[in-house]
């Protein structure tokens, strides 16, 4: 069984491939993560464990990767977030036995146009060429990487059974606030008969979405704030909601490949999906209730108890414990 690198320009705590790490390690293996930015950070059973500057040899770090996870097979994930970070490239040159896999979790080129494009496309062709394997969170990019495994999204989630009995008109969004998010589709959803708590973090690159975000909170008296989370938190936040919602803005450059870890999430819990007709909700229809921003709402809350579309849902084949040996497999095997 080979060991998992993860080079990444997200802390640990914030990567949702922190689940795959701890996937890894229930199968015996071992794992180090390696947050790659302003400084460099490694993490390793859950938490942060050594910090040092940018600058650091990488040959210093590479001693430590050895001593966390030996000289046997490696499997190394560099995310779309490694193109900037300079470190990770330096790292990646001197692995021995390692298998460098491109970790395509979006779209780096987010509609870029000019100059900016043909810098992120040759970012783009830089990773490719660097790395033996590419993975693909979103299989609709098959067509820009065709050689690409498909390795799909996942939670950690498992059924709660408190989410069957909560009130069917209850609501959660568990989800970053940013520009993706559509504030017409939340206020139409919250002019219905529903309460709708709000969990996440406001990002700064997008002030506007706070300011739209407040508005709806002064509207919509049934519509609450509650801030950042950990998705180790959603034990407790999920098991109060029997629907979760997915309200992203439709032919948006940002929702065209996005590959949402909270509708597994909500899934896997056992939480009934409202979705904006995104491409990856419509992807799974046959298992999300899906609803424009002008409706038909009434029907659609109708459905969560009338016709509910979890059903057959298996929170086992959409679990990290599934995908570690399913990336293995495409890649290590």
């Amino acid at each position: 069984m080979p060991n998992l690198l993860l080079l990444s320009n997200k802390r640990y705590h914030t990567d949702f491939r922190k689940y795959l790490m701890r996937a890894a390690e229930r199968a015996d293996a071992r794992a180090l993560h390696i947050y790659c930015w302003e400084q460099i950070i490694l993490s390793r059973h859950g938490s942060e464990y050594a910090t040092f500057a940018s600058s650091v040899n990488e040959h210093e770090i590479l001693q430590l990767v050895r001593e966390n996870l030996g000289d046997g097979r490696l499997i190394v994930l560099t995310g779309l977030g490694g193109n900037e970070a300079p470190f990770a490239s330096r790292l990646q040159r001197i692995f021995d036995n390692a298998v460098l896999v491109y970790d395509v979790y979006d779209d780096l080129q987010f509609n870029a146009t000019g100059f900016e494009r043909g810098i992120r496309m040759l970012q783009d062709a830089i990773w490719r060429c660097r790395c033996t394997h590419t993975i693909l969170l979103d299989a609709a990019l098959k067509e820009r990487y065709p050689r690409a495994h498909h390795l799909d999204n996942a939670s950690h989630m498992q059924p709660i059974a408190s989410v069957e009995k909560a009130d069917p008109r209850s609501m959660v969004y568990i989800g970053s606030i940013d520009s993706r998010v559509d504030f017409t589709w939340l206020d139409a959803l919250a002019s219905q008969d529903v309460t709708l708590a709000i969990y996440g973090r406001v990002h700064e690159s997008t002030p506007h979405a706070a300011v739209e975000l407040d508005a709806l909170l002064k509207r919509r008296r049934n519509v609450t704030f509650h801030g950042g989370y950990d998705n180790d938190d959603l034990w407790s936040i999920l098991g109060n909601f029997r629907a979760g919602v997915l309200p992203y803005q439709v032919d948006h450059p940002m929702t065209r490949h996005v590959n949402p870890d909270k509708l597994y999430h909500y899934l896997n819990a056992g939480l009934e999906v409202l979705a904006a007709p995104i491409p990856q909700a419509k992807r799974h229809a046959a298992h999300v209730h899906l609803v424009a921003s002008n409706g038909p709402w009434p029907e659609a809350l109708n459905a969560i108890v009338t016709a509910p579309r979890r059903g057959d849902w298996s929170a086992a084949a959409n679990s990290w414990d599934r995908r570690w040996p399913e990336l293995v497999q495409a890649v290590a095997a």
